[in-house]
């Protein structure tokens, strides 16, 4: 079974009132600096990750009793109030040998990450085996519900404006992953409910669990077979993606690359594009082999999100469209690097971005 997103999968913005009722329900608070021995940081800087012990993990979450904010297959996440002003999204895994490795793998990979479209890990525990991660609060949940709604979602349509950002953010956030870290990492399950939006609608790229480190990573072939009580739960967990968004070539050869990665964000790409999801629900097909004929045939306008009207440039639109389809290649080798990709929509959609606030490419926070 291929699992979706385990961080904020369900994620809202509240307004004022729900934000300040999650505070009161979490109780006692731990400082916003670590005051006491059970509590460290982890590298240097202030930024660093801290080691919460269980005890402030409760706390935080009232007991686990505050607002459950996402729930996958193998954890939850709850709302917990960190300080009197800041509000973090407190992710526990489910008890288990097996899930505890692969607790350890995504922290492993979180600690060494730091940019500002990556979301940020701001403590763990791992006191026990159910795992704990601590990441910011993003208020405007993730890019899924607000291209498609649901969850009760009746914002206005994205801004293509705001859609070109987005796509640069993951962008940069992937390029980061794959170009400036040694070894590389790659993500493994780039889909649109892994990119979390802040209060001003940047994106925030999220859950690494199925994340792997070097430039190739061989990977178990993704089986139906494949239960987690088999012999092979031993092993370090399937990178599997997700459907619509898996790599062809991935599930043909059970071999990740940088490569499955681009095949991913390209159906991103044409997520944000259409403003369809990446598989259809009536008819089961992936998007990419829906619309790419279409846009093979340079009929752009056919596919692009009517809820836009003509709120967009035809021209950037052609060419967003064009970098999509070389993303989705069946072949790994025509596909672009994500240098690549950053390069050319920082060079043809410049305009729109810097009017959609985007911080510079290579940007990292202090």
């Amino acid at each position: 079974m291929l699992h979706g997103c385990g961080l904020l999968p369900c994620l809202r913005r509240e307004d004022k009132g729900e934000a300040a009722a999650g505070r009161a329900r979490a109780g006692p608070r731990v400082a916003d600096e670590p005051t006491g021995a059970s509590v460290s940081s982890v590298g240097k800087g202030s930024g660093a990750a801290r080691r919460f012990a269980w005890g402030e993990i409760e706390s935080v979450t009232a007991g686990f009793s505050s607002r459950v904010i996402g729930q996958g297959g193998f954890s939850t996440v709850y709302l917990a109030s960190l300080s009197s002003s800041r509000l973090g999204a407190v992710k526990v895994q489910r008890s288990s040998e097996r899930l505890h490795r692969a607790f350890r793998q995504e922290l492993t990979v979180l600690l060494s990450l730091r940019h500002p479209h990556i979301v940020r890990l701001l403590g763990y525990c791992d006191e026990r085996e159910e795992g704990v991660l601590v990441f910011e609060y993003a208020a405007n949940g993730d890019l899924h519900g607000r291209l498609h709604g649901g969850g009760g979602n009746n914002k206005p349509a994205l801004p293509w404006a705001r859609r070109m950002a987005i796509a640069f953010q993951v962008g940069m956030a992937l390029e980061h992953l794959h170009e400036s870290l040694d070894p590389a990492v790659i993500h493994g399950d780039i889909k649109a409910s892994n990119v979390l939006l802040d209060a001003t609608l940047d994106a925030k790229l999220c859950d690494f669990g199925f994340a792997h480190v070097g430039f190739v990573s061989a990977a178990l072939h993704p089986s139906p077979e494949l239960a987690p009580s088999s012999r092979t739960s031993a092993a370090r967990p399937v990178m599997v993606g997700s459907p619509g968004y898996v790599d062809p070539h991935f599930l043909r050869s059970g071999v990740a690359t940088k490569k499955s990665d681009v095949y991913s964000y390209g159906v991103l790409l044409l997520e944000l594009i259409t403003g369809r999801e990446a598989i259809c629900a009536d008819t089961g097909r992936r998007l990419a082999a829906t619309v790419g004929p279409t846009l093979s045939e340079g009929k752009v306008a056919d596919v692009v999100d009517r809820r836009l009207g003509g709120g967009y440039d035809a021209h950037e639109a052609e060419t967003v469209a064009a970098l999509a389809l070389r993303c989705v290649s069946e072949s790994p080798g025509l596909r672009p690097s994500m240098a690549e990709v950053v390069r050319e929509l920082q060079e043809k959609t410049t305009a729109l971005i810097s009017a959609a606030g985007t911080k510079p490419a290579g940007k990292v926070v202090p």
